[in-house]
């Protein structure tokens, strides 16, 4: 029975891991196709991840040391359906007319083994119906093509060549009755989901708060955004087609290095926005863009005061103490009175994204001074198709 526990306990140690890879790629799907995250959506979604995991982790758990898997040979497929049925009735302790041999009955592996394999499934036909919404016939085939095609490929292949060769047993009942599980799954799924909110119910919500600009679709703008222009900057050092040649570490290269990141916030945060009516790359991904509060179309002289204030004034007096060459080019007293404004920058900034994340104004200070602020373009998008 402890090998059952194996799988889950593996499960639950990678998921947090797979989980924060997923985190961005899933918010950005969101923002993409519902215009908002919402909690019931990451849990429904988050759980049939670790599910499929888990399930996974069953077919291949505990692994078998490689040496004593080469020097054995690979077990013989099981190709007679129904096999298990003889099994039961060649093993099973069962006596009808003797009601003390039930509990014995139900504990040997000739009864737990096949409803393991119906149960593995199982939780995949409630997912498929409640979430994906897919038919009867759709969900038993996935069913069939996900164990054959995946789990039982993955045993018959020794892990995908890992092994010399397989290590477990390839059985066609167990093809049968994982695919009996996702049927099972598929009709029993009002049971389960009965106290969940119906997949339309769902979309509906996100639909309505699509309209929110949250500080969280915001910075994950940002991070696209960054990410983007950071990719292009290595590759444009790895070609030297950088403005200033190749950037390196020393001290002169630290001046070219300001002023690339000047010039490169200048042309990706001013002037493209400018010419895409408040539009970045990581603003188009999740639905949002600039406009100018009382006008129509945000301007190139209202995007330098919103983004000035926010790179060249707050990012500069943050970042640029904080580099590595100050100490080089500095006096220690000035290199420490540097790194207070730095940490005193960060820590005031901070305190002003904590308050205004409660206040009913969520301008930051430089959209305030610029009179600018960040839209939903979901509904706009919606209206439009």
């Amino acid at each position: 029975m402890m090998s059952y526990f194996v799988p889950i306990q593996v499960a639950l140690v990678l998921f947090p891991f797979l989980s924060i890879l997923l985190t961005i790629p899933f918010a950005i799907y969101s923002y993409r196709k519902f215009g908002s995250i919402t909690f019931m959506r990451i849990f429904v979604l988050f759980t049939f991840i670790f599910y499929l995991m888990t399930a996974f982790f069953m077919t291949v758990l505990p692994l078998p040391d490689m040496d004593l898997v080469a020097n054995s040979k690979a077990p013989d497929p099981q190709l007679i359906p129904f096999h298990f049925v003889a099994d039961f009735i060649n093993q099973t302790k069962l006596v009808l007319s003797d009601p003390s041999t039930y509990l014995p009955a139900l504990t040997q592996n000739v009864v737990i083994q096949p409803l393991f394999n119906i149960f593995l499934l199982l939780p995949l036909g409630v997912y498929l119906r409640y979430y994906f919404r897919l038919s009867m016939g759709k969900t038993t085939l996935i069913a069939f093509f996900l164990i054959f095609f995946f789990f039982e490929i993955t045993q018959l292949t020794g892990l995908f060549f890992l092994y010399p060769h397989a290590y477990r047993l390839f059985d066609v009942d167990d093809l049968m009755l994982n695919t009996l599980g996702g049927f099972i799954g598929y009709v029993l799924a009002p049971l389960f989901t009965f106290f969940l909110p119906s997949r339309e119910r769902m979309d509906q919500t996100s639909h309505e708060r699509s309209e929110r600009v949250s500080f969280v679709r915001r910075f994950l703008a940002c991070v696209i955004d960054w990410f983007l222009l950071n990719v292009t900057t290595s590759l444009l050092t790895w070609l030297h087609l950088l403005p200033f040649s190749e950037i390196g570490s020393s001290g002169s290269d630290y001046y070219k290095k300001i002023i690339w990141q000047i010039l490169l916030i200048f042309l990706y945060f001013i002037v493209l926005p400018s010419l895409t009516n408040g539009l970045t790359l990581g603003k188009w991904i999740v639905h949002i863009r600039i406009v100018r509060i009382g006008e129509s179309r945000v301007k190139f002289k209202h995007l330098l005061v919103r983004y000035g204030l926010l790179y060249y004034l707050i990012g500069g007096l943050i970042l640029i103490p904080l580099n590595e060459q100050i100490p080089k080019i500095t006096t220690p007293e000035l290199t420490l009175i540097l790194f207070a404004i730095s940490a005193t920058t960060a820590f005031l900034f901070a305190i002003h994204i904590s308050i205004n994340f409660f206040a009913k104004d969520k301008r930051l200070f430089y959209e305030k001074m610029s009179r600018t602020t960040e839209v939903s373009t979901y509904q706009l998008k919606k209206e439009q198709a």
